[in-house]
C-alpha cells in the first residue's frame, strides 16, 4: 500500500478542490517570493493517506531533501523503504525492499509531482499555477496553487508555510484520498550541491529504465 502512495507523489492525479479565499494574480502572490528565497530545505517528514470518509489508510516517514532549482530526494524509511530523486530532468524510483530501481523522465508529460513543486524553478512555476490565499490559520500561511497548464498531474495542492520554510502539503486524489505531509526542516548549516542528489543503483538490483528524452 505505501509502494502505491509513494507512486501517487511521482504522479498525483488529483480533484479540482473547490474553496474561499482571494485569488491572486501569479505575480502578485507573495508565495512566489517564500519560494524563491528557499534555495535549499532538509529535515524528516510523516505522510498519512485518509480515505474520502477522513479514515486513516496508511502512514510512512523518512528524510527529504531540496535544492531549488531541480533537485530533490525522498527517502521512505518506514514502514517500506523506497527512495525518489530528481535531478534535473532524471528520476529514479529505488525501491529496497523489492531490489529494483526505475528511471524515468521527470519532466515528461504528467510526471510533475507535488514534490518537484518545491525544488522547482520560480518563473517556470508562476506561468504552471495560479495561486489562491487561504489566509493565516495558528500562524501557519496556506496557499491553493491550481495547474493552468494541460497534462498537470494533479489539480491543486496546499501548501502550508512558517518561518520562510514549507511545513505542510495536501494532495487529494481521484477517489477522494488525501496525501497529508507534514515536513519538519532541520537546519545541518551546511550548503546542498547536486552531488548530494546523485544516485548510483547498487549491485543486484534490478533496472527499469523508462527514461524517453
Amino acid at each position: 500500500m505505501v509502494r502505491q502512495q509513494c507512486i501517487r507523489l511521482i504522479a498525483t492525479a488529483t480533484l479540482l478542490l473547490a474553496g474561499v479565499g482571494q485569488v491572486l494574480a501569479q505575480d502578485d502572490s507573495p508565495l512566489w517570493s517564500y519560494l524563491s528565497a528557499q534555495t535549499q530545505a532538509e529535515g524528516r517528514f510523516e505522510q498519512s493517506l485518509y480515505a474520502e470518509t477522513g479514515e486513516l489508510l496508511e502512514e510512512s516517514r523518512g528524510q527529504y531533501r531540496l535544492l531549488r532549482p531541480g533537485y530533490f530526494r525522498w527517502d521512505i524509511e518506514e514502514p517500506d523503504s523506497q527512495l525518489i530523486v530528481v535531478a534535473d530532468d532524471e528520476l529514479w524510483h529505488y525501491d529496497r525492499d523489492l531490489a529494483s530501481a526505475t528511471r524515468r523522465n521527470a519532466a515528461e508529460q504528467g510526471s510533475f509531482s507535488a514534490l518537484e513543486l518545491l525544488a522547482g524553478d520560480g518563473e517556470d512555476l508562476r506561468r504552471r499555477f495560479s495561486v489562491t490565499d487561504l489566509g493565516n490559520r495558528l500562524g501557519i500561511d496556506r496557499y491553493r496553487l491550481v495547474p493552468v497548464y494541460a497534462g498537470a498531474g494533479f489539480s491543486a495542492i496546499e501548501l502550508q508555510w512558517k518561518e520562510g520554510v514549507v511545513v505542510g502539503m495536501s494532495i487529494r486524489d481521484r477517489s477522494g484520498q488525501e496525501i497529508r505531509l507534514a515536513l519538519m526542516p532541520e537546519d545541518s548549516g551546511e550548503a546542498l550541491s547536486p552531488s548530494d542528489f546523485e544516485f548510483t543503483v547498487p549491485d543486484g538490483v534490478e533496472v527499469f529504465d523508462a527514461f524517453e528524452p
